[in-house]
C-alpha cells in the first residue's frame, strides 16, 4: 500500500522491543492512512447510523470474503477481480478499531 512510513522514531518513543513490534507498527500506520483516505471518500455517517451492530455486519461480510478467498487459493484459483486477501485483512483490522471508537464514544 503506497509509500511506507518511516517508523523508527515512533518505535523508539514507544520503546518497542522487537522487530515484530516495529513491523506491526508499520502495518498499523499503513492502516491509519487507509482509514483516513476512506473517511475522505465516505465520511462517518454510514458507520454512525448503524453503530456497533453495523460494524459487526461489515466484519461478518469481510470474514465471508476472507473465507472465499482462502478457499480459492487452496483450489489454485488465485485470480481475484476486486478486493484482495490483504485488503480484507486491513479492513477487518480497521473495523475492529472503529468498533473500539464507537464503544468509547469517539466516533463522530
Amino acid at each position: 500500500m503506497g509509500q511506507r512510513i518511516n517508523v523508527q522514531k515512533i518505535a523508539e518513543e514507544l520503546d518497542l522491543q522487537t522487530d515484530m513490534g516495529v513491523e506491526f507498527l508499520q502495518l498499523a500506520l499503513d492502516n491509519v492512512k487507509l482509514f483516513d483516505s476512506k473517511q475522505v471518500d465516505y465520511g462517518s455517517d454510514n458507520i454512525a447510523h448503524n453503530g456497533e451492530l453495523g460494524v459487526m455486519v461489515r466484519c461478518t461480510d469481510k470474514v465471508s470474503r476472507m473465507r472465499n478467498l482462502l478457499f480459492k487459493q487452496l483450489r489454485g484459483e488465485d485470480k481475484v477481480n476486486h478486493e484482495s486477501l490483504e485488503d480484507t485483512y486491513r479492513d477487518i483490522a480497521n473495523y475492529g478499531i472503529i468498533g473500539l471508537m464507537l464503544k468509547k464514544g469517539l466516533w463522530k
